[in-house]
């Protein structure tokens, strides 16, 4: 486990649904409780990397025009309500050059590629060639460090055109190498002081899998299964929590602590009824904050 981190960091999240499920970025300020001083995202479901930078943000299309996301304030032509659905572009959110609007700098950014793009040797490639020539420039202008998410196998073998990837636990391994290869391609690039890591989520989950099987399958969302349920986004939030300040986060003690972690969300992904998904119980949350905190301490 690396050395604690100062608290009231600055936290960027680039990457797709795996992070706006359950919105992960809101998620891990409140579970911090003042570890996280500022955070912003630039999101965009279905994508890897390369597509990302290319498309742009796409929160807006996904429903993130909620209450929560109100900013409070109208655009200027057509006095229609402003939401907080993150910057524009990758870009706009890491640019520090010719960049009149940002004052500081970001001192991580969490990324995360299409899960099956480090799995496969073709797509493991073109997305690092895009973090060595796109995300790179931006990493050292802004002195920050990668965060490199390593998500989490499907709950099913076979699903969205996964069958070459084989069972839970090869998928997993695929997906960890790489990730692994992402670090590999950065590490002689940075500096010490912003060495790039891995969060080891799918660890995390594959550690479940073994050990508790039924709480496994709830940290799916119950129709995709492969996006996180509010458990999936927990356990996330944990380690990502753990990877970037080499310490857990506070643990969440009462079902009315469990919730507010969520107060803010910009939108909580339901059941086809409509119906929310349940959030972790106090034992579930014990249970997978000390999944995390193992997870990194055997990385």
């Amino acid at each position: 486990m690396s050395k604690p981190e100062k608290n009231e960091a600055r936290v960027a999240f680039v990457g797709n649904s795996i992070q706006y499920y359950n919105d992960c970025p809101r998620f891990l300020v409140n579970l911090g409780k003042g570890s996280v001083q500022h955070q912003d995202s630039c999101l965009r479901g279905g994508t890897n990397l390369s597509e990302l930078w290319d498309l742009g943000n796409g929160m807006m299309r996904h429903g993130f025009a909620t209450e929560n996301a109100k900013t409070g304030q109208r655009s200027d032509d057509a006095g229609c309500d402003l939401y907080d659905v993150g910057a524009p572009t990758v870009e706009a959110l890491l640019g520090c050059k010719d960049n009149e609007k940002r004052t500081t700098r970001w001192d991580f950014v969490v990324f995360n590629d299409h899960t099956q793009g480090p799995a496969r040797p073709a797509s493991r490639k073109a997305t690092r060639d895009t973090l060595l020539q796109r995300y790179l420039p931006l990493l050292l202008e802004n002195r920050a460090t990668p965060i490199i998410v390593e998500t989490a196998a499907y709950r099913f073998p076979e699903i969205n055109n996964s069958k070459d990837l084989g069972s839970t636990r090869e998928f997993q391994q695929s997906v960890r190498e790489g990730v692994q290869s992402y670090l590999h391609a950065l590490r002689p690039k940075l500096p010490d002081s912003n060495r790039p890591r891995m969060a080891p989520v799918g660890t995390a989950y594959l550690f479940v899998h073994d050990d508790n099987r039924v709480l496994w399958r709830k940290l799916f969302d119950p129709y995709d299964h492969f996006h996180p349920s509010p458990s999936g986004t927990f356990l996330q939030g944990c380690v990502l929590h753990c990877t970037i300040f080499g310490v857990p986060p506070p643990l969440p003690g009462t079902d009315e602590e469990i919730a507010y972690l969520w107060n803010d969300a910009r939108v909580m992904h339901g059941t086809k009824q409509g119906e929310k998904i349940p959030l972790p119980s106090v034992k579930d949350a014990e249970y997978l904050w000390n999944v995390a905190k193992r997870s990194i301490a055997n990385c």
